[in-house]
């Protein structure tokens, strides 16, 4: 029903809605379950901010990300409002939470305080995810609340969610642009870009978006590419006929450079899901387009010499695997959504190396606890993956290994991993990388801390950092070459080149 315009997606609802006792909704307590769990990362989120030199102990469940919605929702922003009163499907959807939503432990002054003790740049977390309210998407900017009410929409009512096609294969042998087959192809590897082209902090600076776009594009900063992936998001909720309607088309799919016919591909993620996926495959995916040759697929493969790469949907079946998230954790099926996973089933029998892709994060920040996801995509290949890149994190990261800490003795897994979600948000030094002594922790090769001194910076207390991407040249006997690029430096900040007997040697 994705093709269904706001209006109509309204009346599905509310004759959904009117049809079913609330005792049909348990879907409604699982939401804010969620949210006091978010709430309460964000108390104490908010006591580090008072407190800097003391570390806290942040829970575990719940997302930081969706911190403020309950008390959103009993305070709407103005800007809040504001949208509210031009798109009645959210308001509709807004009114049901403010109803039944249990009440926010946010007081108004600790929320007030906290916006002044961010200060004009704001401060960023643990992982760079930069808090402030000043500049767009920052964590305090209200219009996330976009996503948290389109996210309702698809809970409430499911059939509004688009369906996944199932009977479709997408797969391309990797070769070089120029057509020569003594080079090996370079892929340009970029996440959670879709932003759009919003005025950042100084009008007279490209945001970051332009920016990474236009240097992974310029064969003189970079090397020339002959793919280009995205690793997934599109901001604020990847929305085609939703509100903000249009977000896909005009935060992605109309800025992003096409290479040629199939050599652009782009993953679901948990902002276009938000959305609930019509924008990713209504347009971004569209015949046609830039992305035709997915063949309207949100997973894939490609081959070149010995390698295998996959690209894999981590995003649809995420709330399945993990139960209500906000998509937050990822997942590649279940037992009654198996079709993705039975897909993979044919690469089990693949003998070199495989890199994987996918939105979410194959382990936590530091390395060292792997993710359902990862236990996920080693079952249903048999073997654990290469080296696997992912985004969602908004920041760069290179691990030394990928650890199961809950087997005793902690599992470590030969799998290079990989975050590259740096394309395109604002964020800042992610202090929980390093140790006491400012030093990267042991697991941590490289992250993105390197100070974006393009930006303005009167006061000293700008904390952002340079976004960036990543390129790698695959090797037709199984070797590879990695880089990560930050913007305004034309040389990698940070590469590797593996042979085959290398990586060998590390699944042995």
């Amino acid at each position: 029903m994705t093709e269904l315009s706001e209006s109509e997606q309204l009346a599905h609802l509310q004759a959904r809605m009117a049809a079913a006792s609330p005792e049909t909704f348990p879907s409604l307590s699982q939401i804010f379950a969620f949210l006091q769990e978010s709430e309460a990362q964000m108390l104490v989120l908010i006591q580090y901010i008072c407190n800097p030199l003391k570390i806290p102990q942040v829970p575990t469940q719940g997302d930081v990300e969706f911190g403020f919605v309950l008390y959103w929702i009993h305070n709407p922003p103005a800007e809040v409002t504001a949208f509210l009163c031009e798109h009645p499907l959210l308001k509709f959807v807004y009114d049901v939470l403010a109803e039944a939503a249990p009440a926010t432990k946010i007081t108004t002054d600790k929320y007030n305080q906290l916006i002044s003790d961010l200060g004009d740049y704001g401060l960023p977390w643990d992982d760079g995810t930069l808090y402030g309210t000043y500049y767009k998407y920052q964590q305090l900017d209200p219009y996330w609340m976009l996503a948290a009410l389109n996210y309702a929409v698809n809970v409430l009512d499911p059939d509004l969610v688009h369906a996944l096609p199932y009977n479709q294969t997408a797969s391309v042998t990797l070769t070089r642009k120029d057509g020569n087959p003594s080079l090996d192809p370079v892929i340009g590897i970029v996440g959670d870009w879709g932003t759009g082209y919003f005025p950042d902090e100084d009008p007279s600076v490209n945001c970051p978006a332009q920016r990474v776009m236009d240097q992974i594009t310029n064969p003189e900063v970079s090397p020339a590419i002959d793919y280009l992936i995205h690793l997934g998001d599109v901001y604020y909720a990847g929305t085609d006929l939703r509100p903000l309607p249009g977000e896909e088309q005009g935060n992605f799919y109309s800025l992003w450079p096409d290479q040629g016919a199939g050599r652009n591909w782009t993953l679901n993620s948990n902002h276009e899901m938000y959305g609930a996926a019509s924008g990713y495959f209504d347009v971004s995916l569209q015949k046609g387009g830039p992305f035709d040759a997915q063949n309207g697929m949100s997973y894939f493969a490609m081959t070149y010499g010995d390698w295998l790469v996959l690209g894999l949907d981590s995003a649809y079946y995420s709330d399945a695997a993990n139960g209500m998230s906000f998509y937050m954790e990822g997942g590649i099926g279940t037992e009654a959504l198996p079709q993705q996973i039975g897909w993979m089933a044919q690469f089990k029998s693949h003998e070199g190396p495989i890199m994987v892709m996918t939105h979410h994060a194959g382990a936590d920040n530091d390395g060292g606890q792997t993710s359902l996801l990862y236990s996920q995509v080693l079952a249903a290949l048999g073997r654990p993956p290469t080296v696997w890149y992912w985004g969602h994190v908004h920041n760069a990261i290179v691990y030394d290994t990928l650890t199961d800490a809950t087997t005793v003795p902690p599992t470590v897994y030969p799998t290079l991993g990989r975050c590259c979600g740096h394309g395109a948000i604002p964020f800042g030094n992610a202090w929980g990388l390093q140790d006491a002594s400012g030093n990267n922790l042991p697991n941590i090769v490289y992250y993105a801390h390197t100070p974006d001194t393009d930006l303005p910076d009167t006061s000293g207390d700008n904390p952002r950092v340079r976004n960036g991407y990543a390129l790698v040249t695959l090797q037709q006997d199984g070797g590879f070459t990695e880089a990560f690029y930050e913007t305004g430096v034309s040389t990698p900040i940070w590469q590797k080149s593996w042979t085959a007997a290398e990586l060998a040697a590390l699944a042995a």
